[in-house]
């Protein structure tokens, strides 16, 4: 199955925080327990943390090209 990430990040504005934890909850490993800190130690939004997602999941790119990218992202290793 593919993941439509721009849809995904598209919707993340409209949708609750419940409502985002389930949607990446089923489609990763993670589970909703563990997306929440996610989310709140770097105080990043719902659809900056799919875009931080997205580069993780792109097997394209080298790990120091997702590392590149994902600090470009707001807040999105404001956790790390």
């Amino acid at each position: 199955m593919d993941i439509d990430w721009d849809a995904l990040a598209n919707n993340a504005g409209e949708q609750t925080d419940q409502q985002f934890h389930e949607e990446i909850a089923k489609l990763t490993s993670m589970n909703t327990t563990d997306i929440e800190p996610f989310n709140l130690a770097g105080n990043i939004s719902n659809a900056n943390a799919v875009k931080v997602l997205q580069e993780i999941n792109d097997a394209t790119k080298s790990n120091n090209e997702k590392a590149t990218a994902i600090t470009n992202i707001d807040n999105g290793v404001g956790f790390w």
